[in-house]
């Protein structure tokens, strides 16, 4: 069978179905939203605060951060944090908190609990996935102080003139409550899901692993008591079962892949949401394996793989190629090279470089959609064209994040990243930035020239200037293939037409962003 009928059978490729019997508790004749909120790129079921490399829209429903994202991600919006303002050089931070904001409890939210909440998430003993997602970390923050009960500082050890959108991963969680607990077991503590207290518009009421997550309405939330009684997330195998339950009515909102979204458009049963994910797909190479850290190796891999024909005939048009892991084209200088697909340059470049090619290579992933299937398996029959066998590998995201960040486990992972202007990931690139077992950047390679620009943008406040040193890096990351870069997606989701001011964006993680959820609710 030749490479295109093979694509074009991965294009038809349907995952089964895999039956889920949940019995959740609800009061029917109340006002309940049941959604699919962590299935799709952007969920994680079950996953707690600090420990979330996706997830952010379900536990934004709970807890609340200083700052947040506006509803299409184009801007920081005050949440907890009224205004904010830093000093000449960006070094301190000053930020006003909302006056009579209440715990779930009743108690009220202070400064002390931004405080409390850092040092949590920064503290070894708890280690927290915190730093390496966030930027922050105690070597470049030296303190956070409260200077009054409605007012707290950031001292940081060097400008960072996008604080705020640093703390849009900051958590707030409440000192009163959790003041006994010893760093070391935030990890396996049960109180997250048995006795969660927030900030956010509903309050949580009960958790049953792998099957659902039922919260109800806070009647104290500072925006206003919401509108729904309960807001259930329901947990489900994959996307395909989602979506068969939305179709049976089971449930009223499920994250869908570009080509499931696309059947839903023009059905007046349902509301069709989209937008720009804002995160670059990619393949990055670990080159603790000698193999790939063999420049012409990564170039290979860029040439084997016809990008364009994933992107318009198996994503059917839903997702863009990216030159870098820049996922926006402000970020992107001329005269890139844009790895045309040529199968022949790719038997060259891995000929030159003695590649081994006898062994497969397995590439780990967390995505479970039909949108990510599909591009593995295509990927996966280009390489094989040219003679690399890929054995693809999904694992769930506890799983994953449990050794990925080692830089341990794993040779190739297909994955996604934040990647824009306000959330450019420097600490995958810089060592430090993650903790790997060896203190080396994730990949396992330093590069001193990307190291320099790095450094130079992380402190640039001119945005103009700033700009111009992500295209350096753009341009210094394309050259030099320092990872498989593959396309940034328009994602999808799909919700009943029952439901009344609903409002869903695929912010990167899950956001978190400002989807008013109080104002959500259920027609006829």
């Amino acid at each position: 069978m030749n490479l295109w009928k093979k694509l074009v059978l991965v294009a038809l490729l349907l995952v089964l179905a895999i039956p889920l019997t949940v019995s959740l508790a609800q009061d029917t004749s109340g006002n309940t939203l049941i959604g699919a909120f962590d299935i799709g790129p952007g969920g994680a079921p079950g996953v707690r605060p600090y420990m979330d490399t996706a997830g952010r829209t379900w536990l934004s429903k709970i807890w609340s951060t200083l700052v947040v994202w506006n509803s299409d991600i184009s801007a920081p919006e005050p949440e907890l944090a009224t205004d904010w303002s830093s000093n000449d050089d960006y070094t301190v931070w000053t930020f006003n908190l909302r006056d009579g904001v209440t715990w779930h409890d009743g108690e009220p939210f202070t400064a002390a609990d931004v405080v409390f909440s850092y040092n949590l998430a920064v503290n070894p003993d708890a280690a927290t996935q915190f730093s390496g997602f966030s930027q922050l970390s105690p070597t470049t923050v030296s303190e956070v102080r409260a200077v009054d009960d409605l007012t707290v500082e950031f001292v940081l050890t060097a400008a960072n003139p996008r604080l705020p959108y640093n703390l849009m991963l900051l958590w707030i969680l409440p000192e009163h409550a959790l003041a006994d607990l010893a760093p070391a077991d935030y990890q396996t503590t049960e109180w997250f899901f048995t006795d969660a207290i927030g900030t956010g518009p509903f309050m949580h009421e009960e958790f049953q692993r792998d099957q659902f997550w039922s919260l109800v309405a806070n009647p104290n939330y500072w925006r206003g008591q919401p509108k729904l009684d309960r807001l259930i997330n329901r947990y489900f195998a994959d996307e395909t079962s989602a979506i068969l339950a939305l179709e049976a009515g089971e449930i009223q909102f499920s994250y869908a892949s570009g080509d499931v979204a696309l059947g839903f458009e023009g059905n007046e049963s349902y509301q069709v949401f989209s937008g720009p994910s804002g995160v670059t797909n990619y393949m990055i190479f670990n080159e603790r394996d000698a193999r790939f850290a063999d420049a012409r190796v990564r170039q290979a891999f860029l040439y084997a793989i016809d990008r364009q024909a994933i992107a318009e005939t198996v994503l059917r048009g839903t997702a863009q190629v990216v030159p870098c892991i820049g996922a926006f084209p402000n970020m992107y200088p001329e005269g890139l090279n844009d790895y045309a697909y040529n199968p022949d340059m790719a038997r060259q470049l891995l000929g030159e470089a003695g590649f081994d090619a006898s062994q497969p290579v397995e590439v780990v992933t967390y995505y479970d959609s039909q949108f990510h299937s599909d591009a593995l398996a295509a990927i996966q029959a280009f390489l094989a064209d040219v003679g690399i066998t890929i054995t693809p590998i999904k694992q769930d995201v506890p799983t994953y994040n449990s050794y990925f960040y080692t830089g341990e486990g794993w040779t190739i992972s297909y994955r996604g990243i934040a990647a824009g202007m306000a959330n450019f990931p420097f600490p995958f690139y810089e060592v430090g930035g993650q903790p790997t077992t060896d203190g080396a950047p994730l990949s396992g390679t330093e590069y001193p020239e990307l190291t320099a620009l790095l450094a130079q943008a992380r402190v640039e406040g001119d945005p103009e200037a700033y700009v111009g040193l992500l295209q350096d890096i753009c341009a210094y990351q394309n050259a030099n293939a320092t990872e498989g870069y593959m396309w940034t997606a328009i994602r999808f989701g799909v919700a009943s037409s029952s439901l009344q001011d609903f409002y869903w964006f695929p912010a990167p993680a899950g956001g978190p962003y400002n989807d008013h959820a109080e104002l959500w609710s259920v027609g006829e």
